[in-house]
């Protein structure tokens, strides 16, 4: 299996190690470009820490700084020894700028003026036809206001002009009103929450609930035949760990290694309409911001597990001012606009 595997990695184009028994029997040159040339005989849990070295899965996908540069990091295991690719992120910029972001929110902001307008007629005259349309429209403008606030955090992040505000937060408490808040919207899928009894933590917390969303998002929009989404809050001494886990449909294989910029990447038109595929970019730059790691297991037919790690050694960092976030089930309605059905757009729920 060795010789077997080295031959092929040697002929890859793309970064390839082997490792045997926790060490690094093989790299090929675009990897030893990447971690040294006399990477070869090291531990693998030096190179790569514990999550590569350690994480049981038969395949998984994680982020990892060398560098300057955030690379993907798919590991397949075998027998006692494991394949690992390594793939540069985010290498095709989005073509935003702030023209046109302030462009799409000035026509958003005049959409939703126009929908309170005729939403008030439309209740006026009572008529159940007007009012379905109403919230048609209405989930469309949430529809584009979450893949605009998705595209411009991942422009302000990659820009290095996204506001880092971290304060001290009840992480566990916060989370508990989420998945309550989301459960309502979905009574048809089980949203359940696990946790340990958890110390407060300082987090941008804005920040963290766009990452949980997504992260939810992603399991009720792509996961087909998902019936259970589970979150599990932990910590150890150094972070706190978000696992959201369900019981989809899973990953192909093969579209495992761009899961982390798949924006990049062509759609199929079964993908078209759920979403420009920024979710898990999103969620793994807030991680990177907490000075954590963002690791996906997926197990084709059987579900999908994200791991999010954010550390407790948060700083603030000053940065040039953004614009205000939203909060509460505005941000929510936003957030899972991908996946909610138009009813939860009405005034029951917006207000």
């Amino acid at each position: 299996m060795h010789d077997i595997s080295a031959d092929i990695l040697a002929l890859s184009s793309e970064a390839a190690i082997l490792s045997r028994h926790g060490l690094v029997s093989f790299a090929n040159p675009p990897a030893c470009q990447i971690l040294g040339d006399d990477c070869k005989g090291k531990n693998l849990k030096e190179l790569f820490g514990p999550d590569v070295a350690e994480t049981q899965a038969s395949s998984f996908i994680i982020d990892q700084p060398f560098g300057s540069s955030h690379y993907a990091v798919r590991v397949n295991r075998f027998e006692d020894g494991k394949i690992i690719f390594l793939r540069r992120c985010g290498s095709s910029p989005l073509l935003l700028n702030d023209a046109l972001i302030f462009s799409l929110r000035s026509s958003l902001m005049n959409f939703s003026v126009s929908a309170e307008l005729l939403r008030s007629r439309a209740e006026e005259s009572g008529s159940p036809e007007l009012l379905a349309s109403l919230g048609s429209i209405t989930h469309s403008y949430y529809q584009m206001m979450r893949v605009l606030t998705n595209a411009s955090t991942v422009m302000s992040m990659t820009e290095g002009t996204l506001v880092f505000a971290p304060e001290q937060h009840d992480i566990a408490a916060f989370v508990t009103a989420l998945a309550d808040t989301v459960g309502l919207l979905f009574p048809q899928v089980e949203i359940s929450l696990s946790c340990d009894k958890l110390h407060p933590i300082i987090i941008d917390i804005q920040l963290v609930e766009l990452l949980l969303l997504n992260l939810i998002s992603n399991c009720l929009t792509h996961a087909r035949g998902c019936t259970r989404v589970s979150i599990n809050l932990m910590e150890t001494k150094e972070s706190l760990i978000i696992s959201v886990d369900d019981n989809g449909c899973g990953i192909a294989p093969e579209c495992l290694g761009s899961v982390f910029d798949r924006y990049c990447h062509g759609f199929d038109m079964d993908n078209m309409l759920s979403g420009a595929g920024l979710g898990l970019t999103v969620a793994r730059s807030v991680a990177h911001l907490h000075g954590g790691t963002l690791l996906l297991e997926s197990r084709q037919g059987k579900g999908t597990t994200v791991r999010v790690s954010l550390s407790r050694r948060t700083g603030s960092i000053l940065r040039s001012p953004q614009e205000s976030w939203n909060t509460g089930m505005q941000s929510i309605l936003t957030g899972l606009a991908s996946c909610l059905p138009d009813s939860c757009y009405t005034e029951k729920y917006m207000d």
